[in-house]
């Protein structure tokens, strides 16, 4: 949807969305009953100090939608609007979601990336930006929401728009990054706006002549199989999952499939998959931005047969040893960040999945005082579990 000039008009003057956007925000929040919100760096930040009324809410909707996003918000059901907002006289665009809650209707804003940057200006591994190049298969980048995972998609698609002559077709819930056709035609779908949903764009694109398939986020079984079968006919499959580590990828992209459809899906994913980076954004030490922090597994012999034989605990270590190959763990990932003077020694210990490997791969000086904190840590979430405990037990027998 493209705003209309007189509405952008007026919500500039209110100035709340471009003050965000000069602080660098990656999100706005407006809720009937709080503030006017933005998530700057990962913080949330008061942009005002007065709560918005529901009368303004209201008037924010009947600015941010058309007439059908309107009847479908209040009259079809009261039913979520997930779409997108483009700005045109600022030239900036916004993935929105408006929803109902218990104070009221509610506007949650994602701002959209105006750039397409490059792997090297994100600060991704490089090794994994070779695989936007295989002629076939999965590859798999997940995170949590706010990570960045759209973004290091659009930088590996525009790279291969770039650089070789390819057929991609993008499925998505909204279309978040607007691409021009370079050296490669890439055709965008909506779902709901031009198809039904992902699976069923997923069986449109085998008969589209694909080379690249990128797919939004796979969110059930159809789109998981659907998936598989893409990348097991010739098309190079781009997909997100929200999922913290390798290990837990692999465990969930298989928890899509029924019991008895397990370990075919286990030996079809063996043959496909050809990588996997998890990422996140972690705060730098300067307080001014967030840097990535990825880890990344590429398949080989050695991953196929971990995979296939279902001993994926065993792909932690396998990352460990095969720094040669451009795999990378968490903890190696924050441990570099951190040696690069981007990120302080506790941040990063906050954000490895594995505090044991992470205290290992420091120097002995630093070793104990992190074990230490980390003890004590541990030490004091027990008691106070121990606490609640004994305060339910005396709270039954009262009653």
């Amino acid at each position: 949807m493209i705003l209309d000039r007189e509405a952008e008009r007026v919500l500039m003057e209110w100035g709340v969305v471009h003050s965000a956007l000069v602080q660098g925000a990656s999100d706005l929040h407006f809720s009937a009953g709080s503030p006017p919100i933005a998530r700057i760096h990962g913080e949330l930040v008061r942009m005002e100090p007065d709560p918005i009324t529901q009368e303004e809410i209201n008037k924010l909707i009947d600015l941010l939608t058309d007439r059908y996003l309107k009847s479908v918000f209040y009259e079809d059901g009261g039913r979520d609007l997930d779409y997108t907002v483009e700005f045109p006289t600022m030239r900036r665009r916004f993935r929105l979601n408006v929803f109902k809650q218990y104070h009221g209707s509610s506007i949650s804003m994602r701002v959209l990336a105006h750039r397409i940057q490059t792997f090297d200006e994100l600060g991704l591994p490089r090794p994994f930006e070779g695989l936007a190049f295989e002629k076939n298969g999965l590859v798999l980048v997940t995170g949590a929401t706010g990570s960045g995972k759209s973004t290091t998609m659009a930088a590996m698609i525009e790279l291969v728009n770039r650089k070789s002559q390819r057929h991609i077709i993008t499925v998505e819930d909204p279309i978040e990054v607007l691409f021009e056709s370079k050296r490669s035609m890439i055709e965008q779908r909506e779902v709901g706006t031009h198809v039904e949903n992902f699976h069923v764009a997923l069986r449109g694109a085998l008969r589209q002549d694909p080379d690249i398939i990128f797919v939004g986020e796979i969110r059930d079984a159809e789109t998981a199989a659907m998936t598989l079968r893409a990348a097991q006919v010739g098309a190079l499959v781009l997909a997100t999952l929200h999922t913290r580590s390798a290990i837990e990828t692999v465990s969930r992209f298989l928890s899509f499939f029924d019991d008895n459809l397990r370990v075919s899906a286990r030996h079809q994913l063996t043959d496909v998959i050809r990588g996997i980076m998890c990422q996140r954004l972690i705060p730098r030490r300067s307080g001014t931005g967030r840097v990535v922090a990825a880890e990344v597994l590429i398949s080989n012999s050695a991953v196929k047969h971990i995979i296939r034989d279902d001993r994926t605990h065993l792909l932690h270590s396998l990352m460990e040893i095969a720094a040669s190959s451009g795999m990378t763990t968490m903890e190696e990932s924050l441990l570099n960040r951190y040696h690069e003077g981007h990120i302080d020694l506790q941040t990063a210990f906050d954000n490895c999945n594995d505090k044991q490997a992470f205290i290992s791969a420091l120097p002995p000086e630093l070793q104990k005082e992190v074990q230490m904190d980390w003890e004590v840590e541990i030490e004091i979430k027990r008691l106070e579990q121990l606490r609640e405990t004994q305060k339910r037990q005396v709270q039954t027998r009262t009653l």
